[in-house]
């Protein structure tokens, strides 16, 4: 088991985690990028199952544990793992950190193969990371922007950065709202990012049951684009 600093992110998921408070990762990762890592679960507490047994969410792979199955899996290998454990995930090690404040401008784009281009100036002498990769972070000192969460940072995945963009571009109501119960914001992807609507996952504490104001398609990558408007642009 390796913990490197890193991005990851699931290919099958129509909810996502990519405000962290840690830019570490568990698992095993045959290069420096790719699309097969195996991710370490990380569950947490998610509330009850109507039968009233125990629930817990997959932050890693965006999934409830907790069923007879996962049950019977911890009583045989001793191991508490969700019951896509075993998905290849896309990931990146030691991916490039933009710090907006020492930025005069940062556009994040996406590239061919799935990749994104990342495009910046910086303010006054201090350089910042430029050029083609798999996923970048983004880090503000701007506590106010997700208050009381913890988040040190934003991850511009490939999926992420797809969802949002061609939300935007198609007029889909790009919003972004936070969880009702953890604070953390709603990232859509695949499917659920295609129509707006009220109800939204959290892919921070798995909790269902926040409703936004209005229909929308969920992203935090809406939500740095508003506060960081004539700086950072994603395209």
């Amino acid at each position: 088991m390796q913990h490197l600093a890193g991005i990851c992110w699931p290919h099958e998921a129509t909810v996502g985690h990519i405000t962290v408070a840690t830019s570490q990762l568990s698992g095993h990762f045959p290069a420096d990028q790719g699309d097969d890592a195996l991710v370490a679960c990380v569950l947490v507490a998610a509330g009850k199952y109507r039968n009233g047994a125990a629930r817990h969410w997959c932050r890693t792979h965006q999934t409830y544990w907790g069923v007879k199955a996962d049950l019977a899996a911890l009583a045989h290998g001793g191991q508490r793992r969700c019951a896509r454990h075993a998905e290849k995930m896309g990931y990146a090690l030691h991916p490039p950190v933009i710090d907006l404040a020492a930025c005069a401008s940062v556009t994040i784009s996406r590239a061919p193969g799935g990749a994104m281009e990342v495009a910046t100036l910086p303010a006054g002498a201090q350089a910042t990371p430029s050029g083609r990769c798999a996923a970048v972070a983004i880090c503000t000192s701007d506590r106010a922007l997700f208050p009381g969460t913890g988040i040190v940072q934003v991850n511009i995945t490939p999926p992420a950065l797809l969802a949002y963009t061609q939300a935007a571009s198609g007029g889909q109501a790009p919003g972004c709202v936070d969880c009702a119960r953890c604070g953390h914001p709603h990232l859509d992807l695949g499917s659920f990012a295609q129509t707006p609507h009220r109800r939204h996952y959290c892919g921070n504490c798995g909790t269902d049951s926040t409703h936004s104001p209005a229909p929308m398609v969920s992203s935090p990558l809406h939500a740095l684009a508003i506060r960081f408007a004539g700086l950072l642009t994603f395209a």
